[in-house]
């Protein structure tokens, strides 16, 4: 499974909640267009700081698919058909973005919609991916995302959680807060 996770903030002369309905509306016409190989979409409002969010507040799509083949079908669906307005609507409401592409790591539930915390990791360089796996993977009810390609502007590793993460600060934590936006919980 891949994330295609989508940064972005609104422009200033949008406010948090019209911002919020719009992305809203752009999500249920992707929910019902439903190009081949997309799975779900969540949008959460980021808190915290990162050096790539320029904007506050900030959010964070996520676009879940089977695979890399589903990337060029949902690049499609979100500008086209009933995508079209919602996605013209939310894009001249944004001051900017940026996109990052992960992909999970292991077996592991993704649980990307029950998560409330999104850490980044760095893996130090000496060390082994065995060991840095081994070590992360004794988080609970945790998934484990890793950077596809170097696509993005975040760290190599995403850990998603619905509690607090745990400390791991030999991998240099970055930890945001995620309040879901859509779906609605």
């Amino acid at each position: 499974m891949l994330a295609y996770v989508f940064w972005h903030w609104p422009a200033p002369d949008h406010r948090a909640a019209e911002y919020e309905q719009l992305q809203a509306d752009f999500h249920a016409a992707l929910a019902q267009a439903h190009p081949p190989g997309f799975e779900c979409s969540f949008v959460y409002r980021v808190d915290g700081e990162a050096p790539w969010l320029g904007g506050s507040p900030a959010y964070a799509d996520w676009y879940l698919v089977r695979d890399s083949a589903a990337l060029d079908p949902l690049n499609v669906a979100a500008v086209t058909g009933v995508c079209e307005q919602p996605h013209a609507k939310v894009a001249h409401a944004m001051a900017a973005g940026a996109g990052s592409l992960l992909a999970l790591r292991g077996d592991a539930d993704p649980n990307v919609g029950a998560a409330r915390h999104l850490t980044w990791l760095t893996k130090p360089r000496p060390m082994p991916y065995t060991d840095f796996y081994a070590a992360v993977s004794a988080t609970p009810a945790a998934s484990l995302w890793r950077r596809t390609m170097v696509l993005g502007p975040n760290p190599e590793f995403a850990l998603l959680t619905a509690a607090a993460p745990p400390a791991l600060t030999e991998f240099t934590p970055l930890t945001l807060g995620l309040t879901p936006v859509w779906p609605k919980p």
